[in-house]
Order: structure tokens, then C-alpha cells, then sequence
């Protein structure tokens, strides 16, 4: 079995595009729109990786708590300066005995993004 993709409800659909563009390179690969909301599909480039962004009116956005998506990069360093200078909460780079060096940054709903190396 194979995951095949995340599915997060959004208050704004464009920041949200936005910030999985910049931070973790996903672009747009499908789209659908509806009379009372916008689906967006973001992939990698392998097509490894998909999230499924809704935003639909008069729908409640994600609230998370405990939930953390985990992406890698190849340049733990770069990935942190860019998103501090895109302004973007993010934590200092934090190392817990076998895993991996890390950091997390929050998309614009909140949800916690972890990337590590």
C-alpha cells in the first residue's frame, strides 16, 4: 500500500499554494474548481509526494495539534534561511538522539512542517 495524498482544508487557498511552492518546491499539477470552493492538487516533480489543498466557503479550515508532516532536503541550512526570509514561524534546528537534524515551520493554517536532512 502506498499513501497517496494528504488532503487540508484551507482558509486561503493562494497563501497556502504559496507557501508549499516556496518552502518545500510542490507545484500545482491539477485543479478543480467549484461553484463554492477551489481544489488544488501540489506534487513534486517525481510525483512522489502529493497534497490535496481545499478551500471551500462556509468550511472550517485545518486545526492540528500533535500532527507533523515530515519533508527531507538536501540543504538543511538553505531550507531554513529561506523560509525565515519569507517570514514564516520557524524553529531553531534541533537534533533528538537518532533522528535526524530538523527544524519546523508553520504553513499558513498552523500546521507544523518538519524538515529535515
Amino acid at each position: 500500500m502506498k499513501l497517496n495524498f494528504i488532503t487540508i482544508m484551507v482558509e486561503d487557498i493562494k497563501k497556502s499554494i504559496k507557501f508549499y511552492e516556496e518552502i518545500l518546491g510542490l507545484k500545482v499539477v491539477r485543479s478543480i474548481e467549484l461553484d463554492n470552493g477551489h481544489i488544488k492538487f501540489l506534487s513534486n516533480a517525481e510525483n512522489e509526494t502529493m497534497i490535496e489543498l481545499i478551500e471551500m466557503k462556509n468550511s472550517k479550515s485545518v486545526r492540528v495539534e500533535g500532527m507533523i508532516m515530515s519533508f527531507k532536503s538536501e540543504n538543511l541550512l538553505e531550507a531554513r534561511e529561506k523560509a525565515i526570509s519569507l517570514e514564516y514561524k520557524v524553529s531553531e534546528i534541533k537534533t533528538f538522539g537518532d533522528k535526524p537534524e530538523h527544524f519546523i515551520v508553520e504553513d499558513p493554517n498552523g500546521l507544523k512542517i518538519e524538515i529535515s536532512i
